[in-house]
């Protein structure tokens, strides 16, 4: 009884712990001058390891902060005093915050990165992005930005997963793919893909697939002719696959897929090698933010030597030699891209008729659909 009771004790210290760190990050962020984040937005305290008792500098980003841990980590070991607040959310939310603050010249965090760069460039076009110098545009991978205001520093392409209880040979390009998806008997198709009327990085990485016209239409058939189950997150469907709720992802992000793979799911990734549907992952500052000159600096790191690779290290399979990797890794972000093109995605119009072509080949929603 004595163990139970000391073990609850120690339990609802941590409780305590956890709900000292956040009012402590929330009571940071907000006397930096009435900083609003996103709706729904979670927080991820960086305390920095030296005591000091300046603000936070405030990051707002789509991007998960697992995936961003590691580059935010490096970068405060060159700034032992530094804290940083990470403000994660969904990409429409965080638009829908930036541009509210932008046309009533609030405050708004100290920069933004998010998988939807399209968003950022919209805000660029509305005036509301700080200019960079222009070194930091050409250190990008490819050199991608646009105007020196939104700037790439690496991507995420998508992947296919399978479960590994699938016989070999999987198929390695989307042709083949088509192929492998007719083969399948009725009731083993169980596939799984994004959601994209919910899910901005789905409908990110459809737009990018449709790019492929003579393809892009028999993909959706051939997912339509199958169990479809529609889910909002790689993740979700990574896990779908380990547990064989699914056989087979598409549209995987894949440094979700990679992650689990290194953590022994019983998954099998193929990147595939025709073409790979791909986001560019990007950074802008905001012209209202507090602290523009740290802000400058994590702009600056993202596009280092540094920054580099550990974006390299997110984009290679576990076991593959270091050589390989890493022209693997550069062949990748070599297609980051940060270009007009991009603002098409802000077409509501051509937005419709992109989800209604998908809404008619994926066919109604089956049971078992995760959102």
């Amino acid at each position: 009884m004595k163990r139970l009771v000391a073990v609850v004790g120690v339990a609802i210290a941590l409780c305590c712990a956890a709900v000292a760190v956040m009012r402590h990050v929330t009571a940071r962020i907000d006397s930096a001058g009435a900083y609003s984040p996103p709706t729904g937005a979670l927080v991820t305290y960086f305390p920095g390891r030296e005591s000091d008792q300046s603000l936070p500098l405030v990051v707002s980003g789509s991007i998960e902060a697992g995936f961003m841990r590691p580059f935010l980590l490096a970068f405060q070991r060159h700034n032992p005093g530094l804290s940083i607040a990470y403000i994660q959310s969904r990409n429409d939310a965080l638009l829908d915050r930036a541009l509210t603050a932008c046309r009533r010249h609030e405050r708004t965090a100290d920069i933004y990165l998010t998988t939807s760069t399209d968003h950022l460039m919209r805000l660029a076009n509305e005036n509301c992005a700080a200019t960079l110098p222009s070194e930091i545009g050409q250190a990008a991978p490819a050199q991608a930005s646009w105007r020196d205001e939104v700037v790439a520093f690496t991507v995420e392409p998508a992947v296919f997963v399978f479960s590994r209880e699938l016989r070999q040979p999987l198929p390695s390009s989307h042709i083949a793919l088509l192929d492998w998806l007719r083969g399948l008997p009725k009731d083993r198709a169980r596939v799984g893909t994004y959601d994209i009327e919910a899910s901005a990085d789905g409908y990110d990485l459809a737009a990018s697939d449709s790019h492929q016209d003579a393809l892009y239409g028999r993909l959706l058939e051939g997912l339509g002719r199958s169990d479809v189950r529609l889910y909002c997150c790689s993740n979700v469907m990574v896990d779908a696959v380990d547990r064989q709720e699914i056989l087979f992802a598409y549209n995987v992000q894949l440094s979700y897929a990679y992650k689990a793979q290194r953590a022994g799911s019983r998954i099998s990734v193929v990147l595939p090698n025709d073409y790979q549907a791909l986001q560019t992952l990007s950074f802008m500052l905001p012209k209202h933010s507090r602290d523009q000159v740290t802000a400058l600096k994590l702009a600056e790191f993202l596009v280092s030597v540094e920054a580099r690779a550990i974006a390299r290290r997110n984009l290679v399979p576990p076991g593959i030699s270091s050589a390989l990797a890493t022209a693997q890794a550069d062949q990748l972000l070599a297609q980051a891209s940060v270009t007009p093109l991009l603002l098409s995605l802000q077409d509501r119009a051509r937005r419709e008729h992109l989800v209604q072509e998908w809404r008619e080949a994926i066919g109604p929603v089956r049971s078992g659909v995760t959102r």
